[in-house]
């Protein structure tokens, strides 16, 4: 069954990109899932929404994230995470944000 995950990151758009630069992801989603969505929110903190095949393949990427917060010194708190049963993915091929 798959999973979503709504994270509430605490981060700033800048320290996820850091993140992300550390753990090598370019522009492609985590691997081992489906979707990878960020988006900031009105505060300026970034969110997360993403979809994965399992929720243990989520948390194992998760403690990955922890620790390139950690090592990059970024506080290592964890975040607020909503997990989610999927009922249904739908896309439009070929559209973009």
């Amino acid at each position: 069954m798959a999973i979503c995950r709504i994270i509430e990151t605490g981060a700033k758009p800048e320290q996820y990109e850091q993140v992300r630069a550390h753990l090598g992801l370019g522009d492609a989603a985590p691997p081992g899932s489906m979707v990878h969505i960020a988006a900031i929110g009105d505060d300026g903190l970034m969110r997360v929404i993403e979809v994965w095949e399992s929720r243990d393949e989520a948390e194992a990427f998760a403690e990955k994230v922890i620790e390139a917060r950690t090592e990059i010194g970024i506080a290592p708190v964890r975040p607020q995470i909503q997990y989610l049963e999927v009922h249904k993915i739908a896309q439009n091929v070929g559209a973009t944000a």
